[in-house]
């Protein structure tokens, strides 16, 4: 379990993120909701790291609020990004999610 929950770990840090160039809708509303996106996920990557080895309920806690962080930040990418940027990063961000959420279920009920 340790080592498949670091993967997802590590897997969720280094895909969320949209790039700098991504084609965006150019509206207020947009460019305001895709900066709460993007601290949502710089918060899923600075607590990459946070949780001591072996540290089961914290992994699982870290995990649980990684989900809702990438959960809330996905809806703004998928209603303001645009083109093949939208597919591919919206795509990544729902195979995380699900990552997650199995992982979840696998290994922290009770947690």
């Amino acid at each position: 379990m340790s080592r498949q929950l670091k993967h997802l770990v590590l897997l969720v840090a280094l895909v969320t993120a949209a790039p700098a160039d991504a084609g965006v809708v150019d509206s207020y509303e947009c460019r305001r909701d895709l900066a709460m996106a993007d601290q949502l996920v710089h918060g899923v990557r600075l607590r990459e790291n946070s949780v001591q080895r072996g540290d089961f309920v914290g992994l699982c806690r870290l995990l649980r609020q990684n989900l809702a962080d990438m959960t809330r930040a996905r809806e703004p990418m998928a209603r303001c990004m645009t083109g093949h940027d939208r597919g591919e990063n919206v795509a990544q961000m729902d195979a995380s999610i699900g990552d997650i959420r199995y992982v979840l279920a696998q290994n922290c009920q009770g947690r």
